[in-house]
């Protein structure tokens, strides 16, 4: 990774330009500069998938009054090789969603990569009113942003966490805090949720099979966005075939148009109605982008890693 100056983009047809604030560095960006799709299609590629900014100019298709708007950006570097870790940025309009009012362009960064993996893994088939949402990787950024999105939507929420994260997730709304660290597991998850778990937010997919098959009800549903301890995990097939247990994994950037429309959605309403906190990790400047980068890289950022662009 190095500086360097570049002429700004012109936004093309269904496209905004957009004069970047805040962008933000998340575990997926680190990923995509290692193993990411676009390396080899592209001569440079400008990192960062979320940040927020101001629309300066739009192409053709897209309404001038969208020129002022304030936006947080999701998936800007996703099969593009221009991200957010560049002074402005020319992106699709549907992926520059309206930032309300009441929050700063440090609030819009934190959400993209985070927000929406949290919303489609806890909404993405349907609402979840009065039934037991168990969301693992509970004190993660995902996590954080999974457990306010269940109990926002009227779910019971068991929260898979550290103890030292129990406080703070209580807060956000988990019902009951469980430390996967200690033995019984399996044992703690079923008196967690005596009438059972629906649905598995998961960021850990292979120890919820390992551990949490018994505390799901029939036809639950494990919608899993990471297994990164073990990426390849064996798969109960007996246990889940005749509990009509549904395993669902799926990442963001291969939503469909309408799963990813829902998403933005849903997430662009709990933002407009102050419905979501934010856990501001470390904040670094510009030039620091590389520090930022490394910071992620070797996991010493617990939380969103912000970058003030201008």
């Amino acid at each position: 990774m190095q500086l360097a100056r570049m002429t700004a983009p012109e936004p093309g047809p269904g496209e905004v330009l957009i004069e970047t604030k805040v962008s933000a560095v998340n575990p997926t960006d680190i990923k995509r500069r290692t193993t990411g799709r676009e390396l080899g299609r592209f001569e440079r590629i400008i990192p960062n998938n979320d940040g927020a900014g101001i629309v300066v100019a739009v192409g053709e298709g897209v309404p001038a009054e969208r020129i002022g708007e304030h936006v947080w950006v999701f998936a800007a570097q996703a099969g593009r090789p221009h991200g957010t870790a560049s002074s402005m940025l020319a992106i699709p309009s549907p992926l520059a969603i309206e930032l309300p009012k009441s929050a700063s362009f440090a609030d819009g960064a934190c959400m993209g990569v985070p927000a929406v993996t949290a919303w489609h893994g806890v909404l993405g088939d349907g609402p979840v009113t009065g039934k037991t949402v168990l969301v693992t990787g509970a004190g993660g950024r995902v996590g954080r942003y999974g457990v306010q999105i269940a109990k926002t939507a009227g779910a019971k929420v068991i929260a898979l966490s550290r103890p030292a994260k129990s406080e703070e997730l209580e807060i956000l709304g988990a019902d009951t805090v469980v430390d996967y660290t200690e033995p019984g597991l399996t044992q703690r998850l079923e008196a967690a949720a005596p009438d059972g778990v629906d649905r598995v937010c998961d960021a850990a997919l292979a120890l919820t099979l390992e551990h949490a098959l018994p505390a799901l009800n029939p036809r639950a549903v494990i919608a899993a966005y990471a297994s990164d301890l073990n990426p390849a995990p064996a798969l109960p097939f007996g246990q889940m075939l005749y509990a009509n247990i549904a395993l669902s994994p799926f990442s963001i950037f291969a939503l469909s148009d309408s799963q990813r429309d829902a998403a933005l959605t849903g997430v662009s309403e709990l933002l407009c109605t102050g419905k979501l906190r934010h856990h501001v990790g470390a904040r670094f400047e510009f030039d620091q982008m590389v520090e930022a980068h490394e910071a992620i890289e070797a996991g010493q950022v617990d939380g969103a890693c912000l970058v003030a662009v201008k």
